[in-house]
């Protein structure tokens, strides 16, 4: 046993001469000293071989606290610290005086000073290696940005997927780092850049939310209000935008990110909170006009305000809608503007006021067949049957026949009653029930077909595309309505943006599994929005038929009135002398333009006449005369 006791340490020993005289291009390490100081090696030996080797050390708190229970002298620690600055010294010639032991108080200071020159090389250490970390990621980023500028967005994704996954060194970056942030708006860029926002779009929301102090805030920004103009992207994340202060940014930005956030607080209702922010949308910002508009449509649906001073309120700000986007040629508010004032005025009884601005809507504006079709219901309510014939026959034209508008048959109808046209009223009726009486079994067939809202959303397609399914005259509705729009268009969005990922899914890789996921998932959703938006407007025309199917049992009872009334006027003698100047006409005689030019052309319509047809139909209902007889107009 003793042998092995003696073996052991010359073995030890023969390892320390070992390390002692080891050849000088070999130098020593950390872990070597440490198995010097636990053979009791003295300082100066191993110091000498240190400096001997040219060793250098950058030890870390962890490699100091080992050297510490190996039971390294401070002297020894401190030299090898100062090596990780200053060159290999030269070997000690003359044996130094031994150091006196020092005191328990010089010992913490040492330990103390030990500790903070490590704290010190460390950090110098860390800022070296976040330098090179900043370098490699801004150089990966303005590589991966010029191939998405090039249209090369899955070489862009691989490389900005690459350098999240791999870091620097194999170390992968943690997800709250400054690289991946850098990678991921890159992501979002590319997407972008190459047309599939409803890929982009949660990427670019992220990189917003981050904050206006973070790097790429504006540019994802206006990417993500360019995104929002495109598809339909409502997020109730865009909420937490108000948390942000973008005082200190330019100030076009800023008009910019305050309309973006009025605008979609007034989206979801919340508009109390939306005002301050479109208020602050200056002149000179393009978002100025559409500001005006949305507050004078928050200002309608002020209940701290009374009836009188909403429409004050909100006349003001349509008034400064139309000014401001004239200003700025933006014709698509102009008539925004001009038809919330029309509405307005005929709200309020001023049917003068609201012909006067629905003539203001440009000829060529997706408002037009609105504006016509309002301003004949403004000439039916102001009794001028002239100018309101004129309007619904204008609605007869092929210039509107992708709308659909049922009870134009009853309103003419109407006006023949009123006035005692018999014969054309029971034309406007059979008129009513040849065209739209019949879409009563079609239209709740359809209805009864489907039970899931996606399945309507897919019903209703096909029915557009073949032309079976559901007449043309009930698609109208339908496609004239914006919510429908909207989702459908998001929906055509996302199956673009599917083929073209699933085309390049080898190369994607992971990212391009998970980009599928996620449009799977908002396509399901897009399609539910949508069937609901089918069965609401449908639902809406089933409900107008039948209100209008009861308008024609009333008129057609004040028709067999009238009829009883001329078989007893017939009867009576005093009424078969009739007033020499009694227009006497079969059908109805439209004229066009201020000429008053006869149209004998049925079923033709010119497009610059449009506007200007007006009926001229004689009021045939008797009437009493100045003796107390009775006449006819």
């Amino acid at each position: 046993m003793r042998h092995n006791k003696h073996l052991a340490a010359r073995a030890l020993c023969a390892a320390a001469l070992v390390l002692l005289t080891a050849s000088p291009a070999l130098a020593i390490s950390v872990e070597e000293i440490v198995t010097l100081v636990k053979l009791e090696i003295p300082d100066d030996q191993i110091i000498k071989k240190i400096e001997k080797d040219g060793s250098t050390f950058k030890l870390s708190p962890s490699q100091i606290l080992d050297l510490k229970k190996a039971g390294a002298s401070t002297k020894l620690i401190r030299h090898m610290l100062s090596t990780s600055t200053a060159g290999p010294k030269k070997a000690v010639v003359a044996d130094k005086k031994p150091e006196r032991e020092m005191t328990a108080a010089e010992r913490a200071a040492e330990d103390a000073r030990l500790r903070e020159e490590a704290r010190r090389l460390a950090e110098e250490q860390r800022k070296r290696e976040e330098a090179q970390r900043k370098a490699f990621a801004n150089k990966v980023l303005q590589k991966g940005q010029a191939l998405a500028k090039a249209g090369r967005f899955v070489q862009a994704i691989q490389i900005f997927e690459k350098f999240k996954s791999q870091g620097v060194g194999g170390m992968p970056f943690a997800p709250d780092s400054r690289e991946a942030y850098i990678a991921d708006y890159g992501i979002a860029n590319a997407l972008a850049r190459a047309g599939l926002y409803q890929s982009a779009a949660s990427s670019l929301l992220k990189i917003v939310l981050a904050g206006p102090d973070r790097t790429f805030f504006m540019p994802a920004f206006q990417q993500l209000r360019e995104l929002r103009r495109r598809i339909n992207y409502r997020p109730p994340e865009l909420e937490d935008l108000t948390q942000f202060n973008v005082a200190s940014l330019p100030e076009p930005f800023q008009a910019s990110f305050n309309y973006f956030v009025g605008e979609f607080m007034s989206d979801f209702g919340l508009t109390v909170p939306a005002v301050p922010y479109l208020e602050s949308v200056k002149k000179t910002s393009p978002d100025h006009p559409k500001a005006r508009y949305l507050l004078g449509i928050i200002a309608l649906q002020d209940e701290s305000l009374s009836k009188v001073q909403q429409a004050r309120a909100a006349s003001k700000h349509f008034q400064e809608a139309v000014v401001s986007a004239e200003a700025q040629t933006n014709l698509g508010v102009v008539d925004l503007g001009y038809i919330a004032l029309a509405r307005l005025a005929y709200e309020y009884g001023q049917y003068d006021a609201a012909i006067y601005y629905y003539r203001k809507i440009s000829e060529n504006s997706t408002l037009l067949a609105d504006a016509f079709y309002e301003s004949g219901w403004t000439y039916f309510m102001k009794n001028d049957v002239g100018r309101a014939l004129g309007t619904f026959q204008a609605l007869h034209s092929p210039y509107f026949n992708h709308r659909f508008y049922p009870e134009l048959w009853i309103l003419e109808a109407a006006i023949y009653v009123n006035t005692c046209n018999v014969e054309s009223a029971e034309k406007a009726i059979k008129m009513f029930r040849d065209n739209v009486l019949v879409l009563g079994p079609p239209l709740r067939d359809f209805l009864g077909r489907y039970a899931a809202p996606e399945e309507f959303y897919d019903g209703f397609v096909a029915a557009v595309n073949t032309g079976k399914g559901l007449p043309r005259n009930l698609q109208g509705p339908v496609l004239g309505d914006v919510e429908f729009f909207n989702w459908h268009q998001t929906i055509r969005q996302i199956e673009r943006e599917e083929g073209t990922i699933k085309a390049n899914l080898a190369a994607l890789g992971t990212a391009g599994q998970d980009l599928l996921a996620r449009l799977g998932e908002l396509q399901k959703s897009a399609k539910v929005e949508a069937g609901i938006a089918v069965t609401t407007r449908l639902r809406a025309v089933q409900t107008d038929i039948r209100k209008y199917h009861d308008k024609v049992d009333e008129l057609e009872i004040d028709i067999a009135e009238q009829k009883l009334t001329k078989i007893e006027d017939e009867l009576d003698e005093t009424t078969k002398t009739k007033p020499k100047d009694e227009v006497v006409r079969q059908g109805d005689v439209v004229i066009a333009g201020s000429d008053a030019m006869a149209w004998p052309f049925e079923g033709e319509f010119w497009r610059d006449e449009i506007g200007a047809y007006r009926s001229f139909i004689p009021n045939r209902c008797p009437v009493e005369t100045d003796d107390g007889g009775v006449g006819a107009f």
